[in-house]
């Protein structure tokens, strides 16, 4: 048995934070793909500790850390949110990805009750372009050449999920899940 679930950040994860965050594989997918430094990860932190507009989350299984969730933009009058996320921990076993979008879709739409996730992924970013489809999120549209990253510009694709279509979408992920656990050993109750 094993126990997913979404914490607080707190000061003594920043260096862990900054440091996933930093990685080549992680900082190549960001609309901000430059290295951050210090002061400006202890800005963050500090701005999203105060902030009604901005949650995150550190993403722990059996108590090690392996991710970050970060919802932002989000917009209490017509009840939606956006996100980001990303598995840090280059050692995660197989599925860890997959839990993390389905812990943090539970989060999003059980616990804090929106209505509506939004999403925006660069072009080049295939991976999460991917898993979006695969949690279930539709194409709304694209943001042509919409941001300039390494004297190029990209296009944003730009997703969206109902609560409702979590509902029904959930239960495939959660076959899928299952059987990703299962090859490593690890059994849930979803």
């Amino acid at each position: 048995m094993f126990n997913a679930l979404l914490r607080d950040i707190v000061v003594d994860d920043l260096e862990k934070v900054l440091t996933w965050r930093n990685q080549e594989n992680i900082r190549s997918v960001m609309f901000n793909n430059n290295i951050i430094e210090w002061e400006q990860h202890k800005n963050w932190y500090e701005k999203i500790k105060n902030s009604k507009n901005n949650i995150s989350k550190i993403f722990t299984v059996n108590n090690v850390d392996y991710g970050i969730l970060n919802i932002y933009d989000i917009d209490n009058y017509s009840n939606k949110c956006s996100w980001g996320f990303y598995i840090g921990d280059n050692n995660a076993p197989k599925g860890t990805g997959v839990l993390l979008g389905y812990t943090s879709l539970e989060f999003v739409f059980k616990e804090l009750k929106f209505r509506k996730l939004c999403a925006e992924v660069i072009e080049t970013n295939k991976i999460s372009c991917n898993f979006h489809k695969k949690l279930g999120f539709k194409l709304d549209g694209i943001l042509r050449k919409q941001i300039k990253r390494n004297d190029r510009y990209e296009d944003i694709y730009v997703y969206s999920l109902f609560a409702e279509e979590w509902e029904d979408n959930k239960k495939q992920l959660n076959l899928e899940l299952k059987g990703h656990l299962n090859e490593t050993n690890i059994s849930r109750e979803l």
